[in-house]
């Protein structure tokens, strides 16, 4: 397979990408892009962290950057600095309508939005302390919340992701990070039935999920170990190592015509292999092709983030879809179209 560069954007985060919806984002500001009509969502920022998010490096280094958006009916759901806001298209009204506990961001495409108006999330952090872990739950598109579900104080580090299962019609959450704190999490839409799934360890370690009429697969989030291409039975809940990979994936997309994209990170760890994040691809979820790879840049993780390969939201082909980046050559803070062909 060959990947291809057809287009660059000045976006930081593209979102969400469809024929009749764009969302992207530069440090607070947001840019919204509809068949109808274009505008800008100025996030709330004091003085002081408005003058360093003025340069990119600085937005890096104070996570200034750092925004997650989706679109619900009539409007969109927005998490900056720790703060969920509701942005309504009719009004262009911007309303902050949660604070949350431990984190300031979650990862990308971990928000689930279902019929557009019940939307489920739960909160990522880096909590050495193990508080408490909340997941929301809206009914109203992002307009009022409820704590759904609490992992207690100890459990697990914090949730990579919420996503719906329309085999099963249940919710599946993925926790992490460390040893006894890795479960996949397959419950009811109120968490009133839970069934907890794995043993903690780091082959449970994932941040997304393809799911399919047999089987549910990801690709672990392991810098500890190395990652592999899971599949677990949908009737046994047995689990089987499928292909390796050359680093923990955070990020992955099911394309409309049958293509499965993952992104390795460039972390510091056992579990990577070398200093690129690599674009894999799959169309069978059986032989994965390492297509187009970004070295990290020369800025130290620590500080200014590992390299990153992130996705889009929304409908999108093999012939057209976006992927931004951070702390990647060629890629920090930038969107680009791509397409892949045979």
């Amino acid at each position: 397979m060959k990947f291809h560069i057809l287009e660059t954007l000045r976006s930081e985060i593209c979102h969400y990408a469809s024929p009749e919806l764009m969302i992207t984002s530069r440090g607070n500001q947001v840019c919204v892009h509809r068949s109808n009509d274009s505008f800008r969502v100025s996030l709330p920022l004091p003085v002081k962290q408005r003058f360093l998010g003025t340069a990119r490096l600085t937005r890096r280094l104070f996570r200034l950057d750092k925004c997650n958006v989706v679109p619900t009916r009539n409007g969109m759901v927005i998490i900056y600095q720790g703060k969920v806001y509701h942005y309504d298209f009719s009004s262009h009204a911007l309303k902050q309508t949660l604070t949350l506990k431990n984190c300031r961001n979650v990862l990308h495409q971990s928000i689930t939005v279902m019929d557009e108006q019940t939307v489920l999330f739960g909160e990522y952090g880096n909590i050495a302390t193990r508080n408490e872990v909340p997941v929301y739950k809206s009914q109203d598109g992002g307009r009022t919340w409820s704590v759904v579900f609490m992992f207690p104080a100890g459990k697990i580090r914090h949730v990579h992701g919420c996503y719906y299962d329309s085999f099963e019609e249940k919710i599946w959450t993925l926790t992490g990070d460390f040893k006894g704190e890795c479960y996949a999490l397959c419950s009811d839409l109120d968490f009133k039935q839970v069934e907890w799934i794995g043993n903690g360890s780091q082959e449970y370690r994932a941040c997304n999920l393809f799911f399919k009429e047999d089987a549910v697969h990801w690709v672990m989030d392991s810098e500890l170990e190395r990652s592999h291409h899971i599949r677990l039975d949908r009737k046994t809940r047995v689990i089987s190592r499928k292909h390796p990979f050359p680093g923990p994936v955070w990020y992955i997309k099911e394309l409309e015509d049958g293509y499965h994209l993952a992104a390795t990170t460039q972390e510091t760890g056992p579990g990577v292999i070398d200093d690129k994040a690599h674009l894999m691809v799959s169309r069978n979820l059986q032989d994965w092709e390492d297509v187009y790879h970004f070295e990290k840049d020369l800025f130290p993780k620590r500080y200014f983030k590992a390299g990153v390969i992130g996705f889009a939201d929304g409908p999108q082909s093999s012939d057209s879809f976006y992927l931004f980046g951070e702390a990647l050559r060629g890629l920090d803070g930038k969107t680009l179209r791509c397409s892949i062909s045979s």
